[in-house]
């Protein structure tokens, strides 16, 4: 079954007083589920295999990662509880995380809501409004998702862009310095450098100039790096990857976060960075990022061209 979805999540402080909107709203509450959401390894998008008394379905989704209301576009598939199709995800797919929570279910219409504790994450609240058949449209969907909003008083600092998957990872994710070594033998395992940097390039470069390594760690094992070194007046940012397997979950942007947070304690007042024209992805996150376009290095070979941007520190 596919249909669209435009979602809200929000931390919760207040869930008896939501309760009360609920029930003057006259809601219709299918009760409490305790649910186990299995998240398997996908090249895109997100799937879980929901186990619970009440829910039990294999989910397929592709959501923004925004705060605030965002699309889901969702195939759903009912599952008989124990199902075989466990045993046979489990045989065939790796598993990223397991989420635990305890959810109160209630629905006006075609708007459903949740009312969840989650473990190791607090409590939460949940605002679905669903088109089942196309004949509601997004335009609508986010109309009642904003009344709700409102009406629950939701602050704006509380609506979490992630999902709850996103969350327990990012829990096991640690950024600290590292040493060149680290580097290097991440940088061989990520395949589009094309002839990844030995030592002594680090260290030719790092001589005598204020620099940074940063290593990402996920359950104490190194998945991604950035580094840079100073140049004239401004922090060139000249390295950085995730390996394959770990994308996806936001490690990029945190490692550029800690990295600019460096950047500004050092007192630097600009940041540059150098692209291959062929790294598309990687263009378009530093644009996401804040870098702006400032010039270009010609090659005869356009896709080895390299395109320089540059971003003010505040």
């Amino acid at each position: 079954m596919n249909h669209i979805n435009i979602e809200i999540k929000a931390r919760c402080s207040n869930k008896e007083q939501i309760r009360k909107i609920l029930k003057n709203k006259s809601a219709d509450f299918k009760g409490i589920d305790r649910q186990i959401d299995t998240y398997y390894k996908v090249k895109k998008g997100r799937l879980k295999l929901r186990e619970g008394n009440i829910e039990n379905c294999l989910i397929y989704y592709d959501r923004e990662d925004i705060s605030g209301p965002k699309k889901s576009d969702v195939i759903l598939f009912p599952v008989q509880k124990n199902s075989s199709l466990k045993q046979i995800f489990l045989n065939s797919f790796e598993i990223l995380v397991r989420v635990k929570k305890t959810r109160e279910i209630y629905f006006i219409d075609n708007i459903k809501f949740h009312l969840d504790g989650v473990e190791n994450l607090g409590n939460f609240v949940e605002i679905e409004a669903i088109d089942k058949n196309g004949k509601i449209g997004a335009k609508t969907l986010l109309k009642q998702c904003q009344e709700y909003l409102n009406l629950f008083k939701i602050k704006e600092q509380d609506l979490i862009e992630n999902s709850y998957n996103d969350m327990l990872l990012e829990n096991e994710l640690q950024i600290k310095p590292g040493t060149i070594n680290e580097v290097v033998l991440l940088s061989k395992q990520i395949p589009e450098f094309d002839k990844p940097y030995e030592n002594s390039e680090y260290k030719k470069r790092f001589e005598n100039t204020k620099h940074l390594i940063l290593i990402a760690y996920y359950f104490e094992k190194p998945v991604g790096f950035k580094v840079g070194y100073q140049i004239e007046d401004y922090f060139y940012t000249w390295m950085g990857g995730v390996l394959p397997n770990f994308r996806n979950r936001n490690i990029a942007k945190k490692l550029a976060q800690k990295q600019e947070e460096w950047i500004k304690e050092n007192s630097f007042v600009k940041m540059k960075l150098k692209i291959r024209n062929k790294h598309k992805s990687m263009l378009h996150f530093a644009l996401s990022n804040g870098f702006k376009i400032i010039s270009l290095e010609p090659n005869k070979n356009k896709e080895e061209s390299r395109i320089i941007l540059e971003k003010k520190v505040d």
